[in-house]
């Protein structure tokens, strides 16, 4: 049963939680400061804040519109001072506008574990567009995600019909070590969400 999927209503498996619930408890919406990096070489900000979660050549029009009100002559350079709602992505000043919009409409479509997987592969374009099928949910550990595919497999059911009641409690799948393992073969990642939990990413896909 994949976390993504709601189980029984009003509840969820013990150590997991429904994904969409998760994930739209509070949907991020990006944004970037940009000024003209002539003015501020000169000790001037001249710039405002931009939606981002838009097409790359609408921010890349912003962009110019901003630069256009520049107090330095044949100003043409702009630049990004501030962001906030990039989630774990961290945007550098010199981004290419194009590449943060493809990030700020992810994140904005698919909540902050988008940012995790663009920060993981450094905004990657070709592994930005992979981030539906890499995806595997969030869990409340990885233990919690290797136990969750564990019983996909039906493991822990074939574990409850082999071994008898009274020495099932003692006969326990080390979850722990498997996702360890998983992620040191590099099949698997997982990132930290600071809200509590972690995301997990099949790097295979």
């Amino acid at each position: 049963m994949s976390e993504r999927q709601p189980t029984e209503p009003g509840g969820c498996e013990p150590g997991m939680e429904r994904e969409q619930d998760h994930e739209h408890m509070q949907r991020p919406h990006p944004r970037v400061w940009i000024g003209s990096l002539a003015d501020y070489v000169g000790g001037v900000l001249t710039g405002d804040w931009v939606d981002a979660a838009v097409d790359g050549e609408e921010l890349v029009e912003a962009a110019k519109i901003i630069v256009a009100k520049s107090h330095s002559p044949g100003a043409d350079e702009w630049a990004i001072f501030d962001y906030e709602g990039f989630g774990d992505w961290k945007v550098a000043q010199h981004d290419q506008l194009e590449l943060v919009a493809q990030v700020a409409r992810g994140i904005a479509e698919h909540g902050p574990a988008f940012a995790a997987w663009a920060e993981l592969h450094d905004a990657d374009s070709g592994m930005l567009a992979s981030f539906q099928v890499a995806y595997l949910g969030h869990y409340e550990s990885p233990e919690a995600w290797a136990a969750d595919v564990m019983d996909d497999m039906g493991i822990t059911h074939e574990l409850d019909k082999a071994v008898p009641d009274a020495l099932r409690p003692y006969v326990q799948i080390d979850y722990a070590s498997w996702a360890h393992d998983a992620w040191l073969e590099g099949s698997i990642y997982f990132a930290d969400d600071h809200r509590g939990g972690v995301w997990v990413f099949d790097q295979n896909a």
